[in-house]
């Protein structure tokens, strides 16, 4: 398996023509392994990226700048993380070049991948490899494309074929009334004989009836919510927590509070009553559904599965003060609406320094009720106080002022930034012009023409058997040696610098931030989504912004202070 396995490695270097002098291609590595794959050792995430390390160390056209790894997620859509991280990456042409061991772990959806290799790759320039198919869209013919498409077509099916096993069998078990959720419900626990019955927890079954006596006697969510804190009873996530058990919601090092949405999902379930109620979500690949809120109506219900912590009086009285609660809500949820609204345009990457909850925009009604005032709170400290985190709020008009002087100030320290690097460069031509001689200038081109026609034969050898690939590979290292050593020297006497591809970009970018957002005079979500990666608020109201896009501004930093010292030196 592992000689096929070459031949095919092989068979894309032959495909490849690359001669001296051609584009050398800014690559990324991108990696996938999702929970269903179910693969072998090697396919996992650091033995990919080892063979596909491997593939560009033998392959002096292909220039490795990053290696993106998406770990746990599926290939039936694009929607991952780090997949979204290259291809903003390749937007902007950092990257023109994506390699992967094979085009499953490109993605299983084989109508999305086509779109991809064939549209969105010719439209960025985007080179695209998968070297154990021995696809590449720079040599790829037509034989070849038909070729991936049957690839496609066969990961698409084998993805929605799972899914519709797996579907199936679980949509069984909760119509034959047995549990299939990952965690058992808070008040009990699953029956260590039988793994999808619940049986009654004696920790947590009685603080389950304590909550709906309260709300039966019109104690209001946050009142209970309140109680259950101040008698430090441990929330849901907290007893998990506590058990040992790891879940997405309990990896914070700060306590987790009982808060009004565990006790509003507490107060209506009907698990309480000894009956399941499941498929309450949905999603269904080989159907093309995504993740979705199912209807009540389609909720897959079976009575009488497990005992009851409830009795059926207790839970009608409660729901019909729930119901009575919800009304009155409603009616008093468009009361002011002749006064204006506003929306968060900062979303989550405006958080609590502190609690790192998402900050929450409030609208408060002056006495008068003419006039509406909005400030941004901490949700945590105002729905538990300061047994959660510190107070801090700030109005939303003063947030605006700040984060539109704080994104002219960075715009103008880049602008005065360049206007310094353009002196210091066009200073340091000058003064190379006055000292380089031509002579030197003339030899060390001749010489570096002479090493990269060299190279063409290098090639032309390895293709030809004349030389092995010990051979090769030691030659070339020697000749990227010399050559990048006669550039130095000619950069050197020319007066120019070497700049990197993240560089050239960065400046450029930063550039176009500058025209568009240095005059701007209000807030926009693009503005945000643009400029801004993250910002916090202390509790003295000091605001810290991260702004997207600062390692290519630190480079351009990077490179005035070199030009200053090498002025100073001068």
């Amino acid at each position: 398996m592992a000689r096929k396995s070459r031949k095919n490695i092989g068979a894309v270097a032959q495909t490849t023509s690359q001669e001296a002098g051609a584009t050398v291609y800014r690559t990324a590595i991108y990696a996938r392994l999702s929970r269903e794959d179910n693969l072998s050792d090697s396919d996992s995430i650091e033995n990919q990226i080892a063979l596909l390390e491997k593939y560009i160390d033998d392959r002096p056209f292909l220039h490795l700048v990053g290696v993106f790894a998406d770990n746990g997620f599926t290939g039936t859509d694009f929607n991952r993380p780090e997949w979204q991280r290259l291809m903003d990456q390749a937007r902007i042409g950092v990257v023109n070049c994506i390699l992967v061991k094979d085009l499953s772990r490109l993605g299983r959806n084989y109508i999305e991948t086509g779109e991809f290799l064939e549209k969105i790759c010719p439209f960025f320039g985007i080179r695209f490899i998968a070297v154990n198919d021995g696809f590449d869209t720079e040599t790829a013919e037509a034989n070849g494309q038909l070729s991936v498409s049957l690839s496609n077509i066969i990961n698409d099916y084998y993805a929605k074929d799972i899914s519709r096993k797996v579907s199936s069998v679980l949509r069984s078990k909760m119509e034959n009334g047995e549990y299939i959720g990952s965690w058992e419900k808070y008040g009990y626990i699953k029956d260590p004989q039988n793994k999808n019955r619940l049986v009654i927890n004696p920790d947590t079954a009685p603080v389950v009836r304590m909550i709906y006596e309260w709300r039966s006697e019109g104690m209001s969510y946050m009142g209970i919510n309140k109680k259950l804190n101040d008698m430090g009873i441990p929330s849901p996530g907290q007893y998990k927590a506590d058990r040992g058990i790891v879940t997405n919601n309990n990896q914070k090092p700060r306590k987790i509070l009982w808060n009004k949405h565990m006790v509003t999902e507490i107060l209506r379930d009907i698990t309480y009553l000894g009956h399941l109620a499941q498929r309450k979500n949905t999603q269904c690949l080989y159907a093309g559904i995504p993740l979705t809120r199912a209807e009540e109506q389609d909720w897959i219900v079976v009575e009488n599965t497990h005992e009851s912590i409830i009795e059926q009086a207790l839970f009608d009285r409660v729901q019909e003060i729930n119901r009575a609660a919800a009304a009155s809500a409603k009616g008093n949820q468009n009361k002011y609406d002749y006064l204006p609204k506003e929306k968060n345009l900062y979303g989550k990457k405006f958080t609590c320094a502190d609690c790192g909850a998402v900050m929450k925009l409030v609208r408060s009604i002056s006495t008068k009720k003419d006039k509406a005032y909005f400030t941004f709170k901490c949700p945590t400290f105002e729905e538990h106080g300061s047994r959660a985190c510190n107070p801090k709020r700030i109005r939303k008009a003063d947030l605006d002022e700040a984060v539109l002087s704080a994104i002219r100030a960075q715009l103008e320290l880049f602008l005065d930034m360049q206007e310094t690097l353009h002196r210091l460069l066009e200073k340091k031509r000058a003064a190379a012009k006055k000292t380089a001689k031509a002579s030197e200038i003339r030899s060390l081109k001749n010489k570096i023409d002479h090493k990269k026609a060299l190279f063409s034969g290098l090639y032309r050898d390895l293709r030809e058997g004349l030389l092995n690939d010990e051979d090769y590979a030691q030659a070339r290292e020697v000749l990227n040696g010399d050559i990048s050593q006669l550039e130095n020297r000619l950069a050197e006497l020319m007066g120019t610098r070497v700049q990197t591809q993240e560089q050239i970009t960065g400046e450029q970018r930063w550039s176009e931030l500058a025209k568009q957002y240095y005059e701007t005079q209000e807030v926009t979500a693009e503005l945000v989504e643009t400029m801004i990666e993250s910002m916090q608020l202390d509790a003295d109201n000091s605001l810290h912004i991260t702004f997207n896009h600062m390692d290519e501004f630190k480079a351009i930093y990077d490179e005035v202070e070199a030009l200053r010292k090498e002025a100073a030196c001068a």
